[in-house]
């Protein structure tokens, strides 16, 4: 098997196929994007996952405290927020889709990827929005920093982390990298 794994570094044929998987994940990016954007995504797509998210938090809240929900707005101890589109967990899956659909591999091994990788995002989504709850429930002064710097990075590195794994567990590339 030919593939970039197996190939010596400064390989016309491994920087051919590491340049198609980029432009393919760019393009991907940028198409996905483009359809989570409009009305029919927001309706159809971002404002169930709203409601979902908030709606499967609270029995996970209600375990340590007071938790209610009404549509996209969760409360818990008294403190509510609103489950935005950015709370949702769309854009991690749609850059983890992007780059399974963008990788070199059988369509049956992207699927392994979607069913692994997309679940398991929005578990990590789901924990982001849970201990943010708490925080802001229990310790506000830090909520922002966790927010924006702890659970941001945490958010990219576990996606990316469910993709490293797709790769060397379902495609075939660990193999093929040992020879």
């Amino acid at each position: 098997m030919n593939t970039a794994a197996n190939q010596p570094r400064g390989d016309p044929v491994r920087t051919r196929v590491v340049g198609r998987f980029v432009l393919a994940f760019v393009a991907a990016c940028v198409v996905l994007f483009a359809l989570s954007s409009t009305g029919t995504a927001r309706r159809g797509v971002h404002d169930p996952l709203c409601r979902f998210t908030a709606s499967t938090a609270r029995p996970l809240l209600s375990l340590v405290g007071d938790a209610s929900v009404a549509g996209r707005r969760l409360v818990f101890d008294g403190d509510g927020a609103v489950i935005g589109e950015a709370c949702n967990g769309v854009v991690p899956a749609l850059i983890y889709l992007s780059a399974v659909l963008a990788f070199p591999s059988r369509w049956r091994d992207k699927l392994k990827g979607l069913a692994l990788g997309i679940p398991a995002i929005f578990v990590i989504n789901l924990v982001r929005v849970v201990t943010l709850m708490m925080l802001q429930a229990h310790r506000p002064e830090i909520l922002d920093q966790v927010h924006i710097y702890v659970w941001q990075a945490l958010v990219i590195a576990l996606s990316m982390a469910v993709w490293v794994y797709w790769v060397e567990r379902f495609t075939g590339e660990r193999t093929a990298a040992r020879g």
